[in-house]
């Protein structure tokens, strides 16, 4: 046997939809106007907004959690977090080059803020709860200055630090009852610190802006309204001038003239998140519950007027326009005078116009882990993504989402098109089979109950009128579909555990079913029986036919991946697919030359099946990943993690093996069902007042760029029960929406 060496080449990301939206402040625009810099996992992001290229800056070992990009744009300054016992490193980049010129790990577990100061001069970073120190750190001679303990043992902890505009030297750290006005002082390589004068007005301060001048600083609280303060800083020995000190203007809220007086203050909901300078006067305010408003400070009223005022907040504030994103509002950048860009805990980004007050979806991603990926049957132009709430379906050709379907406080197990491209079917942790139609949305029909613990996993014939599904019990459940009628077919009971995946052969005789009880296990779907068991030293996480249907292939928790004999189950060959880590997903390509697998280590491995060897594989994941689709074209697949981030790979140019019946283009349909097509279409025909069937092919024309089909899904009645008919069959009537 020869032993030649293979050279594992490097999977190429074609594009990649994804943001971490959770880190407070991390997006952030290049004052060349044309780069977006924001975290991603353990990566830095950077999107040319010009050329639409992506590239990811990596060299944390765990998540990014602060990012903070220099005033001249040379520089780049990120943070992370690690696990308990172990330092949080701080990294400082080289924008233009994308490369690593300094790091040091001074901070504890977690470094919470970070940012420059004026000039380029230095770097200032916060550390978390478990460390509390602020550290400076010199850019010219790339070390630590100096470090101090952020906080007074009776205030809370630094969560922000922000730089003066104009002086390299000053610096302001605001968190849980914290607010403090620093200089450093170089050449005795310590910093000098001054409490800002708040009175009895104790806040948890969530954003700091400055104004051009540093002459008055905004703040966001917790309880929704904002602080103005006045520096009156220009010592850097005393911080303050002699006779002068930091004080607070007052605490403002918008007014509501409708109401009278003491009872006229508004304060925003789940707190202020983000606070922006437009001009003089003029502020623009994000909010915890996702709403953004244009406000300025009123002129017709003085503060003085709010001496006996009954609340600590004054109505100093009037709302001149406003509008609402989805989600907690974490970032905001200025694109332009008039242009802004809001970065949401939703891990989406808008572009927002303030003269119009409209918004724009440019990226957008899952909030959490993307749980399978699916193709319609030979089209490879949109694919599906299930997640936490929602499926969404995007375009590989624009790079963009097309439709989402919501279907709040539930997860979307797994999901799948039918062949014909007419329906979307989807089974959710609340126990409940939904189909959708793929260009409008619309509920076709819902089954409630169809598991006792929530469904988990999901397989559909070619024909579409068989439905198998999966249950967290470790049951499987066949489903027979009809135009007005989801009956239960039956019920297979062998599995202890809750079922992983389910993959139909190719002739729809048979079903494998992988559990986490260790086994996988070969159904007779005309007979209702159990044909062949597998059984292995692991937890299944998935099971799939090859393409002619003779050989199985599988993954599990022990990351190895096994070939099986169909006709008696027997084991044929091992791989090792990761050394330290679960495998979780597996996709065989149309032709069955390659095979992808993904896991939690990260990584990405493309697989000649013959050989058994890995030829390819891709590390752009910051988290572990969940899923992998192959397009029926064969010339890419598509991955997603646990922090929501898609990515798209294209296939190695020798690698390629293009499926012959794939049109990328044109869904074109082999079905030799015509009698029962032509059944299902008079029954619709008749029920739906002739109105015109959907099909996947037509979603991307029928869908305006840049923009997202946003659906929500009706509540199904969960008090129906499973009724028996004459024949002793369990069935279902649910009514068609």
């Amino acid at each position: 046997m020869s032993t030649e060496l293979i050279e594992t080449k490097r999977l190429e990301p074609r594009a990649i939809f994804g943001i971490n939206g959770k880190v407070e402040f991390g997006l952030h625009l290049h004052p060349d106007k044309r780069h977006i810099i924001y975290p991603l996992g353990t990566k830095i992001g950077i999107d040319d907004t010009k050329t639409n290229k992506q590239e990811f800056v990596g060299g944390h070992t765990n998540n990014v959690s602060c990012l903070d990009i220099s005033r001249s744009g040379r520089y780049m300054a990120s943070g992370q977090i690690n696990n308990m016992g172990f330092p949080g490193y701080v990294i400082l980049w080289d924008f233009e080059e994308r490369k690593e010129l300094a790091r040091h790990d001074l901070h504890k577990v977690r470094v919470q803020s970070i940012c420059f100061t004026a000039h380029d001069k230095y770097v200032v970073s916060v550390g978390g709860r478990d460390d509390g120190s602020v550290i400076v750190f010199d850019i010219a001679t790339l070390t630590p200055i100096c470090r101090s303990v952020a906080s007074r043992s009776i205030n809370g902890n630094a969560i922000i630090v922000r730089a003066l505009h104009n002086n390299p030297s000053f610096f302001l750290t605001a968190g849980d009852r914290h607010l403090r006005i620093w200089s450093i002082h170089r050449e005795m390589k310590k910093v000098n610190v001054h409490d800002v004068y708040v009175g009895k007005h104790q806040r948890r301060y969530t954003s700091i802006c400055i104004d051009r001048c540093d002459e008055y600083v905004y703040l966001g609280t917790f309880s929704g309204d904002v602080v103005k303060i006045i520096l009156n800083c220009c010592d850097t020995v005393n911080v303050t001038r002699s006779g002068t000190f930091s004080s607070m203007v007052g605490a403002y809220g918008t007014h509501n003239p409708r109401k009278p007086f003491g009872k006229d203050c508004n304060r925003y909901v789940n707190g202020l998140r983000v606070v922006y300078i437009v001009d003089d006067g003029l502020l623009l305010m994000g909010a915890g519950d996702g709403v953004v408003e244009l406000v300025e400070e009123r002129k017709d009223i003085k503060e003085t007027h709010f001496k006996n005022y009954p609340s600590p907040t004054w109505p100093m504030l009037k709302t001149l326009k406003r509008t609402k994103v989805n989600g907690v509002i974490t970032s905001m950048v200025q694109v332009n005078p008039i242009e802004y860009y809001i970065a949401t805990e939703s891990n989406e980004i808008y572009l927002l116009n303030i003269k119009l007050f409209t918004l724009k979806l440019l990226k957008t991603s899952h909030r959490e882990a993307v749980h399978n990926i699916v193709f319609p049957k030979n089209l490879s132009s949109v694919f599906a993504t299930a997640g936490y709430e929602t499926i969404r379906i995007w375009s590989t050709k624009r790079l963009q989402e097309l439709l989402r379907i919501m279907v709040y406080n539930f997860q979307c197990a797994d999901l799948e098109f039918t062949n014909d491209g007419s329906s979307l079917v989807s089974v959710w942790n609340d126990g409940v089979i939904r189909a959708f139609t793929p260009i409008t949305g619309r509920l076709i029909y819902a089954i409630p109950n169809a598991h006792n613990k929530g469904c988990s996993a999901l397989a559909i014939s070619s024909t579409g009128r068989i439905i198998v599904t999966g249950g967290i019990e470790g049951q499987v459940r066949v489903w027979k579909i009809e135009p007005f009628r989801q009956s239960l077919v039956g019920v297979l009971k062998d599995h202890s555990g809750p079922i992983t995946s389910l993959d139909f052969n190719k002739t729809d005789t048979e079903v494998i079913s992988a559990s986490c009880d260790g086994s996988c296990v070969i159904w007779d779907i005309n007979r209702m029986t159990r044909k062949n068991v597998i059984t292995a030293n692991t937890q299944f996480m998935a099971a799939k036919y090859f393409p002619t249907g003779v050989q199985i292939l599988t993954c599990g928790t022990d990351g190895r991946i096994r070939y099986w004999a169909v006709y008696n189950g027997s084991l044929i060959r091992e791989l090792q697919g990761s050394g330290k880590s679960s495998v979780n997903h597996i996709d065989i390509n149309a032709t069955g030359d390659y095979f992808v697998t993904v896991g939690s280590d990260q990584m990405v491995k493309l697989w000649e099946y013959n050989r058994g060897i890995v030829i390819a594989q891709g590390n752009e994941h910051a988290s572990a990943v969940k899923s992998v689709a192959f397009s029926p074209c064969g010339k890419f697949f598509v991955t997603g993690c646990s922090d929501g981030c898609i990515i798209i790979w294209d296939m190695p140019d020798n690698c390629s093996s293009t499926n012959p019946l794939a049109d990328f283009k044109e869904l074109k349909i082999s079905s030799n069902m015509k009698s029962s097509d032509t059944m299902e279409q008079r029954a619709s025909a008749r029920s739906n007042n002739s109105q015109r069937r959907e099909n996947i092919t037509e979603l991307v024309a029928n869908t305006p760029k840049n923009n997202v089909n946003l659906i929500e899904c009706p509540p199904v009645d969960m008090q129906k029960k499973i009724d028996i008919d004459c024949s002793g069959n369990p069935q279902i009537d649910v009514r068609k929406c």
